[in-house]
């Protein structure tokens, strides 16, 4: 989930490039509610079109619907606690060698696997 469609348009090209499907992009509380039926893994913008309001799609993609949810923002600073059930942070701009290490890892969790952490991300407890 992106505010900025040229960012979002980005992510979507190099997940897709990594050989992963998209189930879209979503860039409000609303359009995160119509796609989360169909995803197991959510990289969410702190900032969307409806405000910060992803830290709460964050939270609620994880435990509603089990979705693993990493967040990026530009400002990591803003994310000063941990967010229940989401599994952690990146900082933009992402790198699509970072986000092929962030999908792999949050792979491996929904496989039971553990894996590292990419280097990079922030983990939240």
């Amino acid at each position: 989930m992106e505010d900025e469609p040229l960012l979002a348009t980005d992510v979507r090209e190099i997940v897709f490039n990594l050989g992963y499907e998209t189930s879209g992009i979503a860039d409000s509380f609303e359009t995160a509610q119509q796609l989360a039926p169909f995803s197991t893994i959510a990289l969410v913008d702190v900032n969307l079109r409806d405000g910060a309001t992803g830290p709460r799609i964050g939270q609620y993609l994880a435990s509603e619907f089990g979705i693993a949810v990493v967040m990026m923002t530009a400002n990591p600073e803003a994310i000063r606690e941990d967010l229940p059930k989401v599994v952690g942070l990146i900082s933009k701009p992402v790198h699509p060698a970072l986000i092929r290490n962030v999908l792999e890892y949050l792979g491996s969790l929904r496989d039971g696997g553990s894996g590292l952490p990419p280097r990079g991300m922030r983990l939240f407890a």
